[in-house]
């Protein structure tokens, strides 16, 4: 018999503050946490944020960059939210997969080992680098930046010796890491998932990536409005606690939320993502009733993911409550997903849908009901969560009330 999954723990750390009630309320009143920074870029920044909260053993900082940082952080959140830090069953039964990637460096790092190599004539001379621009790094720098880092020191720091996994897709990365996870607990590998992702491209080097892919937005950002120019990226991680349903109830958990349906596809298969997930939740295209979209702002994704919505729901596509959340946190890449998922599992305790933010003047030939201006109280039986970005993959997480 196939295994309920459910969840159990919500875990958020955003620019808009720390744990899930703080992006909630932000969503709610779909007020934004974007700001003019020093260097004359947009972004959503955490101005306050104390890694030494999360971290017990400071010399661990050291080597972890802050998406790291923002890592452990949210999963310690989901795990208090769940009640699950004092968890006494067997360690090997609890594991954790994240959504991650390359990891933004910081740019004072290297200016010691730029100095050492440069050539004479400009530039950096790359036989100076391996004779003493190496040797000027400090010794484990490369460990504060590896893919796989966030799930390490999660697990480390919380005892997680079950599957342990990393998934890099791009922004799609962290909804597909909560895919996964529920797949193995159903599959009988595991009892609790840890599952998100986290990133954070406030510095010069995410905003010099955005900014050579010409994808910044110009102006304010406006997913799926009409005047949508670009992305304006942000930073945070979203985590949540899978568990097999009938295991949380034994140990008294709060449920937000069961996990039906995941599907996945390549960067044009918003609709084959979303197909997927419908079908793996044995649900036609009227079972659901509020799509939280990626909507990421640049016209073109934007236009993808709401013809694929329109061409996957058909007819019920007018009834269908669709939102949007990234002009309140900021893009905030492989963590956007886990986000939306925690936005969605709210949604349903609360039995109300988040506005899309941003949005004012929606294109007139989309025929979509999105939730503008104000929150809208509705019977939220189901929900579909979507997570795109920047021509990587795609992702869709189905989930209903429990």
């Amino acid at each position: 018999m196939k295994r309920s999954i459910v969840i159990t723990g919500l875990g958020a750390i955003t620019a808009l503050g720390e744990g899930a009630d703080a992006l909630w309320r932000a969503a709610r009143e779909a007020r934004s946490a974007i700001r003019g920074l020093p260097d004359g870029f947009k972004g959503a920044s955490l101005e306050a944020f104390e890694p030494e909260k999360f971290v017990t053993q400071r010399k661990s900082l050291k080597i972890m960059a802050r998406d790291i940082q923002l890592a452990v952080a949210a999963a310690s959140l989901a795990l208090e939210d769940a009640g699950a830090k004092a968890w006494a069953g067997p360690r090997d039964r609890f594991g954790v997969i994240v959504g991650s990637g390359v990891l933004n460096h910081e740019l004072d790092e290297l200016l010691a080992s730029f100095q050492a190599s440069a050539a004479p004539e400009g530039g950096v001379d790359l036989k100076r680098f391996g004779t003493d621009g190496l040797s000027a790094l400090f010794p484990l720098w490369l460990l504060k930046y590896l893919p796989n880092m966030p799930a390490c020191h999660i697990s480390i720091a919380f005892n997680l010796q079950g599957v342990n996994n990393t998934i890099t897709s791009g922004a799609a990365a962290g909804l597909q890491a909560v895919g996964e996870a529920a797949r193995i607990i159903e599959r009988g590998a595991a009892d609790l998932m840890l599952a998100g992702g986290a990133e954070s491209k406030v510095n010069p080097v995410g905003f010099s990536h955005y900014d050579v892919l010409g994808v910044l937005s110009r102006g304010a950002y406006r997913p799926f409005d009409e005047r949508a120019d670009g992305i304006v990226p942000g930073e945070g991680a979203g985590f949540v606690l899978l568990e097999e349903k009938e295991h949380a109830i034994r140990r008294g958990a709060r449920i937000y939320a069961g996990v039906t349906g995941f599907g996945s596809s390549n960067s044009s298969g918003h609709a084959i993502a979303m197909r997927a997930a419908l079908d793996d939740a044995g649900l036609g295209a009227d079972g659901v009733d509020y799509l939280q979209a990626s909507g990421i702002g640049i016209p073109e994704e934007d236009r993808l993911e709401a013809g694929a919505i329109e061409e996957v729901f058909d007819g019920s596509a007018t009834r269908l409550a669709v939102s949007a959340s990234k002009a309140v946190t900021g893009f905030t890449g492989f963590s956007a997903g886990p986000l939306d998922l925690i936005l969605a599992a709210r949604a349903i305790t609360e039995q109300t849908v988040t506005p899309a933010a941003g949005l004012e003047r929606e294109q007139k030939n989309w025929r979509l009901a999105f939730v503008k201006g104000a929150p809208r109280p509705m019977r939220v039986r189901r929900a579909m969560v979507n997570a795109s970005g920047l021509g990587a993959q795609c992702a869709s997480v189905v989930i209903e009330k429990s």
